[in-house]
């Protein structure tokens, strides 16, 4: 008794010791289009958007994460998203510092069990400098100034890793002006473009007590940055969160880190003419792991996978049955995407000239999506840079590495050249009609054997018997299998090759990829089907 005892507290120990623990996430959103009630020479108006990035942060964390949402919705976002105001609570520093306080115990408990801690910190609203030059996020009652968000906020959640996002706003309207919070000069004249250019701005903070936390921001000449009533949304916003639900995965790994959404981003403001309407990047992912990943695609619930090559698109959108513009895209030839889109909704595909409806439920393959005319009509005037320019420019491997090489960044991981993939893109109908003939062929070879063994030995039985009743049975049998193993033989051998060749057919449009990182050396090939 006392030896089994032993043996069970023995498994458990080696069993505490052998968990290795997991990443926990959560989140806290906060959104804001109200101006700063007091404490800045600057008098800014409502802003229009902000509660609507808010939910769109929302909608992307809790899928994965613990996500708090602190935000007051206006009357067409409640329509919009029925019973999520239910969900939300006031943007306030009560609340915030609460929210804080209870997350920050769960870490505890989680650091505890082994495991590590993942926290969002997404802000969406107004920022602005107070009589004193400091800088500060605008909640509903006050002012969330760096040294707080730093000290009140991130000091006091025991993280693995924190990534802070910050889209502050200095103007409103339909195309609002958004100024950034790390910014140290009020009308700078040229935007940071490389890693060494954003240093001193992120150094200049207290960003480098912390090395587990990231920081992405848009900023642009003036540091300013914009919303578009199209997309009912802040660009940047749009921008980065199109990237994170899988367009910007130019390795195809299923992970998108911050280079890649950097460089997304960069290419989707590529052709925008005017420079105030730019939204740069400012990113600096955890020093602890600059490859760690923003988003896993695998890690999201109540999700489903459209994937295909949609270059052919050209730029393209998807919008779902709510109106929400859910993400923008413009990839390479002959790169395959594949984005996350929620479960149980219907989705419409959309490029400039053409559109179709996405199904409701299951995965979606793009081969199998028939796009027709486009049949909705112009929402109105829109900003012309934007219309115009916004996402016209190709994003893939080739434009990512010029970037990632541009900035000095560190990037992502691609296989060797010599670990690779085939992606087929030939025809799936004469691929099974190849397979089906196969295996029929495959059965009339065996069918062809057997019976020639049968011919055979009934000629052998003929040649070697003196005896006439004997004799005539194996002539019966050689005559009766003998043109059966033939003609199987010649209807095997026929459809073999009509076989062979349909498969070589269906696979002629092969283009070699490189395999995604996650996958080299297992010997499995990537196969996308258009």
């Amino acid at each position: 008794m006392r030896r089994a005892a032993f043996l069970v507290l023995a498994l458990v120990l080696c069993g505490s010791r052998a968990y290795a623990g997991r990443d926990v996430a959560y989140a806290i959103v906060i959104g804001n289009n109200a101006p700063p009630s007091s404490g800045t020479p600057e008098k800014l108006a409502p802003l229009r958007y902000a509660d609507d990035d808010a939910v769109r942060y929302f909608q992307l964390f809790s899928r994965m994460a613990d996500t708090r949402l602190l935000v007051v919705l206006d009357t067409q976002t409640q329509r919009r998203y029925p019973g999520l105001a239910a969900h939300t609570e006031a943007p306030t520093l009560a609340n915030l510092d609460r929210v804080v306080g209870e997350l920050a115990a769960k870490m505890e408990l989680d650091r505890r069990r082994g495991d590590r801690p993942v926290l969002y910190f997404a802000f969406s609203g107004h920022g602005a400098r107070d009589d004193h030059g400091d800088a500060f996020l605008a909640l509903v009652d006050g002012a969330l100034t760096q040294q707080k968000l730093y000290d009140d906020v991130l000091a006091r959640m025991p993280t693995a890793f924190t990534h802070l996002i910050v889209d502050a706003c200095n103007a409103g309207g339909v195309v609002g002006v958004r100024g950034g919070f790390f910014d140290r000069e009020a009308n700078t004249q040229s935007a940071p473009t490389t890693a060494d250019d954003v240093k001193p701005i992120l150094e200049a903070t207290p960003l480098s007590r912390y090395p587990q936390v990231g920081v992405i921001l848009a900023t642009t000449l003036g540091q300013e940055s914009h919303e578009w009533s199209a997309i009912e949304s802040g660009v940047f916003t749009h921008e980065l969160l199109s990237g994170l639900l899988g367009a910007a995965d130019v390795n195809a790994d299923r992970r998108i880190e911050y280079t890649e959404l950097q460089a997304f981003i960069a290419a989707a403001n590529r052709n925008i003419k005017d420079p105030r309407a730019t939204p740069h990047v400012i990113a600096r992912p955890p020093q602890l792991d600059q490859n760690v990943a923003l988003v896993s695609l695998t890690d999201l619930r109540g999700m489903r996978m459209v994937q295909g090559n949609a270059s052919a698109l050209g730029h393209f959108h998807v919008e779902l049955d709510n109106g929400q513009r859910y993400l923008d895209a413009h990839l390479e030839p002959g790169a395959p995407v594949a984005f996350a889109l929620p479960d149980a909704t219907t989705a419409f595909l959309r490029t400039d000239t053409q559109e179709a409806t996405l199904p409701s439920s299951g995965p979606v393959a793009l081969a199998s999506v028939s796009l027709g005319e486009l049949r909705s009509g112009s929402r109105g005037s829109i900003e012309a840079s934007y219309q115009q320019a916004l996402f016209s420019a190709d994003y893939g491997r080739a434009y990512y590495q010029g970037y990632v090489d541009s900035i000095g960044a560190v990037g992502v991981h691609f296989p060797p050249a010599s670990v690779q993939a085939e992606v087929h893109y030939g025809s799936p109908t004469k691929r099974r009609v190849a397979i089906g003939g196969g295996l029929v062929a495959t059965g009339l070879g065996i069918t062809a054997i057997a019976t020639a063994v049968v011919a055979l030995n009934a000629k052998h039985d003929f040649e070697t018997t003196n005896l006439q009743r004997p004799a005539e049975e194996a002539r019966q049998r050689y005559e009766r299998y003998g043109p059966i193993a033939v003609v199987t033989g010649a209807a095997a051998l026929a459809t073999g090759a009509i076989s062979y060749w349909l498969w070589r057919d269906s696979k002629s449009n092969t283009r070699v990829v490189p395999l995604a990182p996650g996958n080299a050396g297992t010997g499995m090939a990537l196969e996308v089907t258009w």
